[in-house]
């Protein structure tokens, strides 16, 4: 999935992509900084795959990752992590320079989570212009999640 924005900013974009393991990512937006959807859809990952995921993420440009389906808790903790474990020693400034947010939204639905993605996730100076949803693993909400995130991107849907 990829295409652009509709109404008062066609400048914004959006990819999906899958991974079945923490070797199948690459960012899609070299040189660019982005919010990422995780969306688990069977909740395999070890805590080591979910790390080296979260890691990769950040070095690809991830500023906001939106954690959503199965264990998602876990992936907003490793992403955390991640963060905390590259920039430990960093300057406070520097931290606060690159500083991620983090969300999990346990329970909620495939449109509530895209809904809070494509709405809610600049923040601070970020103005993103590229979004990543991630699918983890395999499952029958892929549609949904890319049909909702699809609709309030292209403002085809409303709350």
């Amino acid at each position: 999935m990829s295409y652009g924005c509709a109404g008062r900013d066609r400048s914004k974009v959006y990819r999906a992509i899958a991974i079945d393991g923490p070797r199948g990512f690459a960012s899609p937006f070299p040189d660019a900084l982005f919010p990422c959807l995780i969306w688990d859809h069977d909740g395999h990952f070890t805590e080591a795959q979910r790390s080296a995921v979260a890691r990769a993420l950040l070095k690809g440009g991830c500023r906001y990752a939106v954690c959503g389906g199965q264990s998602c808790e876990a992936w907003h903790d490793a992403v955390d992590t991640a963060f905390v474990e590259q920039h430990l020693d960093d300057p406070e400034e520097l931290r606060e320079a690159v500083h991620v947010m983090t969300t999990w939204h346990a329970g909620e639905s495939p449109d509530e989570v895209a809904f809070f993605f494509v709405r809610n996730t600049n923040f601070d100076s970020y103005d993103f212009k590229r979004y990543l949803v991630l699918h983890v693993g395999t499952g029958k909400t892929r549609e949904q999640v890319d049909a909702a995130v699809r609709g309030y991107a292209l403002n085809k849907k409303s709350v």
